[in-house]
């Protein structure tokens, strides 16, 4: 058993985690709240794949945990959502096979990392992300395409609106969440929200509240 899954707030995901279980005989699997704990246990041997996971947006903030660095390779990836977790579970499975895992799942999973890392950013593009990955933007959305099975303006749209919706449960002013999840433009914003969930910004947050 040498790869090592943690996973923050291990009970707000519970589905996910039966799915993780399945793996259990090939992956050793931790709920952690504290991250120095979690260093201290990758340190004690050497594992071929180390996972941070969490369901929530990002892990905490001074947590840091894109910089940590090991002997083993590192992924860590928040904000987990169904396309994202069985793109991981894909590739966690292949190194419990002994299989290689190509370049380009390797590459993959760390770009779905960075994007959930820079959620929040107003200039997360296409070309900037392959850039991490060091492929070209063409590659990258045939890349998006064979994994994901949808284009990488949707993807990145239903995360921020997913993101979105959570900060406007909690009462977050609209204009707050636009900036939060990578909007520069109110009204564009607006416009996307509602074609997504169906209501505007303002109208969601309203019914939230009341239904509380």
């Amino acid at each position: 058993m040498n790869l090592l899954v943690f996973v923050h707030k291990a009970d707000k995901c519970k589905d996910y985690i039966t799915e993780l279980l399945l793996l259990s005989k090939k992956v050793k699997l931790i709920e952690f709240v504290d991250l120095s704990s979690a260093i201290r246990i990758v340190k004690q041997t050497h594992y071929k794949l180390v996972v941070f996971l969490t369901f929530e947006q990002t892990f905490p903030e001074n947590w840091n945990v894109h910089k940590l660095q090991f002997g083993s390779p590192l992924i860590a990836l928040a904000g987990a959502d169904r396309i994202s977790f069985t793109s991981l579970i894909s590739l966690i499975d292949m190194v419990a096979q002994n299989q290689e895992p190509s370049c380009d799942n390797r590459l993959f999973a760390e770009s779905l990392a960075f994007i959930d890392e820079n959620l929040c950013e107003n200039d997360l593009n296409l070309e900037k992300v392959a850039s991490t990955i060091f492929v070209s933007r063409c590659h990258y959305s045939r890349m998006f395409q064979k994994y994901v099975g949808t284009g990488f303006k949707e993807y990145v749209m239903n995360k921020r609106i997913q993101k979105a919706k959570l900060l406007l449960q909690k009462g977050d002013p609209v204009t707050d969440v636009c900036f939060s999840v990578g909007y520069n433009d109110l009204t564009h914003f607006g416009r996307v929200f509602k074609r997504k969930v169906g209501v505007n910004p303002s109208v969601y947050r309203l019914n939230k509240a009341a239904s509380q």
